[in-house]
């Protein structure tokens, strides 16, 4: 998104290579879909208007719609997983998920989150080599 140049405060899609892709991959039309995201539809009693939405304003609505679509992709597959391998009591083999977050980025570390990302790390090394590794 960027600003439009004769008015900042009004959000333009700047290279739409991208959300073309989008559009033809979610099966949307391309020109409601850039609607959608540089402006919003304010209803009042007898009246409705049309306003632009700021740059911020439509970064947050495009992130919105990422992690929306991610959400349900991943409840989607987690799903298709479950039915594919019908995980019973008397099964040998299923899949885990370990997710230990880890991304800290400070100037400096302290000793204590030192030993916290240290033990995440041997935790995560575990998982994988007693679930993910093949059993013999």
């Amino acid at each position: 998104m960027v600003a439009n140049p004769s008015n900042s405060d009004e959000a333009l899609i700047g290279d739409k290579e991208h959300l073309e892709i989008a559009c033809k991959l979610l099966g949307i039309d391309l020109e409601t879909c850039e609607k959608t995201f540089t402006v919003r539809k304010v209803v009042a009693p007898g009246e409705t208007y049309i306003k632009p939405l700021s740059p911020a304003q439509a970064e947050s609505a495009k992130d919105s719609l990422a992690m929306l679509i991610y959400s349900k992709l991943f409840d989607w597959l987690v799903s298709r997983i479950n039915k594919s391998i019908n995980n019973k009591p008397e099964s040998k083999s299923f899949i885990g998920v370990l997710d230990i977050y880890g991304f800290e980025s400070f100037e400096q570390n302290s000793f204590e989150q030192f030993c916290i990302n240290y033990a995440n790390e041997k935790l995560q090394q575990q998982f994988n080599q007693v679930m993910i590794l093949p059993r013999v």
